[in-house]
Parts: C-alpha cells; sequence; structure tokens
C-alpha cells in the first residue's frame, strides 16, 4: 500500500519507492518531514524524488546521502520502484504518448490523464 497513493488519472506524474528492510525504518528525507514506512510499504512522491530532495538541501548534503546510504548502503533498504512517465510528442501523429515498460520491452502508450492529440483537443474560444 502506498502513501499519498495518487489516482489513476495522475499515477505517471508520481515516484514511489519502497521499504525493502526488514523492519519498520524511518527515512528522514521523504517530504515533508520524514516517513516511517513498515516492511514493505510504499510512498508516493509527487514528480521526480530526486529533484524533490536536491531542491531542498539539507547541512552537509544529509538528506541525498542518507538517501543513496538506504538505496546503495551495505544494507539496502529502499528501492526506487518508478520514477515520472517520460512523455514524448510525436509530431508525425500528433499525439503525446508516455514511455512504459512491458515484459522487458519499452512501449509508447497513452498518457495516465489521457490521450493527447493538439490538433483534436484544443478547445479555446
Amino acid at each position: 500500500m502506498a502513501i499519498n497513493t495518487p489516482n489513476a488519472a495522475t499515477e505517471c506524474l508520481y515516484s514511489v519507492l519502497r521499504n525493502i528492510g526488514p523492519s519498520e525504518k524511518f527515512f528522514g528525507f521523504f517530504p515533508p518531514h520524514g516517513k516511517r514506512l513498515a516492511c514493505g510499504e510504499e510512498i508516493a512522491v509527487w514528480g521526480d524524488f530526486q529533484h524533490w530532495l536536491n531542491t531542498r538541501p539539507t547541512p552537509d548534503e544529509r538528506g541525498r546521502r542518507s538517501f543513496e546510504e538506504a538505496l546503495a548502503g551495505v544494507n539496502p533498504v529502499l528501492v526506487y520502484v518508478k520514477s515520472p512517465a517520460v512523455h514524448l510528442f510525436d509530431e508525425t501523429t500528433d499525439e503525446t504518448k508516455i514511455l512504459t515498460l512491458n515484459n522487458g520491452s519499452f512501449v509508447a502508450a497513452d498518457p495516465c490523464w489521457g490521450t493527447y492529440s493538439s490538433s483534436s483537443s484544443l478547445v479555446c474560444n
């Protein structure tokens, strides 16, 4: 179960991280003031988590160093499940698609927020 679970129409705009440690752990670098996650519990963070962390510096880069240690330290306790989707615009088809992974292959799919074609969706008055 994810904390701050986004709805289906916006889920591709979030980063998701999971506690893989053997027990509950407090992660001080999660917004807004740290979060305690049970083993297997996930947190969804709006946007790219690394960007979020970079825009909120801590003394001696403590937040970044703690994040790196949790991911790749001697005893990793956190995995980066997913980052926000890459949105691409195809000028030939006049559509925006996102890059997804399906059974080990990269696939273009409609964005989570719906299909977009600039020629058919424009509704300006």
